[in-house]
């Protein structure tokens, strides 16, 4: 009998620590995801200054939380997202505006599909 409850305290420590994980996905990806799409949107409507200093923040927020990203992820969407930010930058260095846009909506989304993945939700759990 002591198993049995060895075993499901196991399993409740299992989910906490996986609800924990999803907390930290989402506070470091869904703050990132809205500063870029606010970053896409100052863009297109000729605030490009406004858009390349929200791109900015999201990129510094990035790097700051990669550690623990990094620690609860894969790594291949991380660095797909990596290179982006990069190519975000290269349009911001040479003043390409619809294609800064562009980019900064592609990393919002490619971020929000990175947290839905690592979100807790049942079928993760399977």
């Amino acid at each position: 009998m002591g198993k049995g409850w060895l075993g499901a305290g196991l399993l409740v420590v299992f989910l906490i620590f996986g609800i924990g994980l999803s907390a930290i996905a989402d506070n470091a990806c869904l703050p990132t995801e809205e500063l870029l799409e606010q970053a896409a949107e100052k863009t297109l409507s000729g605030d490009f200054a406004g858009g390349i200093a929200l791109g900015r923040q999201a990129h510094s927020r990035w790097q700051g939380k990669w550690n623990g990203i990094a620690a609860i992820a894969d790594h291949e969407p991380m660095d797909e997202v990596d290179a982006l930010f990069a190519e975000m930058e290269i349009y911001a260095t040479t003043g390409e505006q619809p294609h800064f846009a562009a980019c900064c909506a592609q990393l919002a989304r490619r971020i929000h599909s990175f947290a839905d993945a690592h979100r807790f939700s049942w079928w993760n759990v399977l």
